[in-house]
Order: C-alpha cells, then structure tokens, then sequence
C-alpha cells in the first residue's frame, strides 16, 4: 500500500482465518473498519472485526456450493482503518480515501465492520472510481432511510438516505426490510427505490427474490453487496447492535447469493457485528461465512471470465 494510505492503516498480528496471502497471487484485500460513533442501542461495533478473524480460524475454507476452496487463493489482510472516534464525518472522510486506494490498485476489497454507516465512504469511493451503473445491494432489517438522527444526517439509521443521494433511487436495490417507521415507510414508497422485505422472501420463495435481484442488476455496470448482519433472525445473529424478529435464515440468503454473484461484484462489506452481544460467537462466524462465500464465488466468476 502507498505511503499515503498507510497513515491510515493498523498493522495486526491477528489476520483473517489466520492466515494471509500474497498480493500477487489474489485480488482480495480484507480491512477492518471499526467505526463506532453513532450506535443508537447497543455499541461494541469496534471489535467486530477483530471477532470475525477471529471466528473464521474455525471455518473450512472449502465452499461446497461453489466447489471452490478459498485455500487455493486467498487474501490479503491489510489490518484496520484507524479512524477518528470524535467525528463520523472525518471517519467517513478517511474510509473513502483509503476504499479509493484499494479500488485503483485493482484490489476487491472486504470491509469488516464497524457501524453501517461506513458504507457511505466506501461506496463513494466505489462510484468515484467506477462511474455511473454502479449500484448497491443492501441487505439489511433496517431500511436506514431517516434524514436524520440523534442529531446528524450520518447516523447508522441514515445510511440509505446518504445513499439516495449521490445513487439515485436507480442505484439502492433493499433485500430483507422489516423494520421502519411510517415516514421511513412513505418515503421507501414514495422514493422509488426497490425493496424485497424478509416476509416477501419467505412467502415467494427463493426463486422469487432471484428474479427480481438479477433483472435489478440487469441495469447495473458494478455492484458493490452490503450486508447489515441484522439481516438475518436473531436465532441465528443475536450478537448485533440493533436485532429485528422475523428476518432471513443464513440459507435463504446463502442460496440468494449463489443465483445472483458474477464478476460485476467489486466489493463486500459485513457490519453492525456486537461482540458484547454475541453469544458463543454465533454472529461472527456467520459473518465470517458470509464473507467466505462471496471470496468463493467470486473467484469462480473471476476465473471463469479469463478462461
């Protein structure tokens, strides 16, 4: 990394899964972001991504959906963002520069979490480097879209609206919405952004949600995949800052997952983890899971178009 993005970074001895690859060899760049400012229940966010890496040592690499092995491949753990804790705007200010780094260095980056509201830095350095068509697929209980909270316009339940503005309605697809209030309600309506909510895809099925997400990403040149860990029930992720009953099961978003990945996904980021709040560690290893899979069936795609 150049000298510039490194005043940024925190070298650490604990790596992803505990192991770390070579830059040479692979495209994937692991960074923990841990941002927590503007926790509005329950804070810890900060040691998300130290859990995760954590949690994935206790992870087969092997993914039997993809037949693919992340062993074969790997990662580079580049260590963690050190961000400003007195402002979220400075920290949002320095995800960007650095998430712009690792965009023009070819590099597809993991972005372990932190609070949601990092994403607003990591996706505009995504548009600023890729341009128009790229889009955003938010997987998350929430659909963030308040214009204000507790005092800021970047707050974690704001997320969507900073989205909204430098995206456009055409450029946020929500997958697993459950949790709003009425203006929230009215305004996903009235703004035209598309949402499949938790209830949609337990009632249409699978198959549903597929065939709406791929006509989505039809109009897409890039999509950038954020997932917001309440997305899934919390009998599956109780370790979360703010948990909502009703949500998807880890398969159903699993098997979404695989039907919808190609080669014009060029980022991930897993947050809102509570390592507190995490039972057993549950939450961080499906995190872990979450960001397994996507290395698995990226590179199929990745290797599929070089052939």
């Amino acid at each position: 990394m150049n000298s510039g993005a490194e005043l940024f970074i925190s070298r650490s001895p604990y790596v992803f899964g505990g192991v770390s690859g070579w830059r040479d060899k692979t495209p994937f760049s692991i960074l923990g972001v841990p941002l927590d400012i503007t926790s509005s229940f329950r804070t810890g966010y900060r040691h998300a991504p130290l859990s995760i890496r954590v949690a994935a040592q206790n992870l087969e690499y092997f993914s039997m959906r993809f037949d693919v092995d992340v062993d074969d491949f790997l990662y580079v753990d580049e260590g963690d963002v050190v961000l400003p804790q007195d402002s979220v705007v400075k920290a949002i200010d320095v995800v960007r520069t650095v998430a712009e780094y690792l965009f023009t260095s070819s590099r597809i980056p993991i972005f372990l979490g932190g609070e949601h509201t990092l994403t607003v830095g990591t996706t505009r350095a995504a548009t600023d480097i890729f341009g128009r068509g790229t889009c955003v697929l938010v997987f998350d209980a929430h659909a963030d879209l308040r214009t204000e909270y507790s005092g800021t316009k970047y707050s974690h339940a704001c997320v969507v609206s900073r989205l909204l503005d430098f995206l456009g309605k055409d450029g946020i697809y929500l997958v697993g919405t459950r949790a709003v209030s009425r203006s929230e309600y009215e305004k996903l309506k009235s703004s035209g952004i598309r949402y499949l909510t938790s209830r949609s895809v337990k009632k249409l099925g699978i198959k549903h949600a597929v065939s709406s997400l791929l006509d989505y990403i039809g109009t897409c040149r890039k999509i950038y995949l954020s997932v917001d860990m309440d997305v899934f029930d919390p009998a599956y992720a109780p370790g979360v800052a703010t948990p909502e009953p009703d949500g998807m099961a880890p398969t159903e978003f699993f098997e979404v997952l695989y039907e919808i990945l190609s080669d014009m996904f060029v980022a991930l980021d897993v947050v809102e983890v509570t390592p507190p709040y995490d039972p057993s560690a549950v939450t961080s290893m499906l995190a872990a899971k979450v960001v397994l899979e996507f290395m698995a069936g990226l590179h199929l795609h990745l290797a599929a178009g070089r052939k």
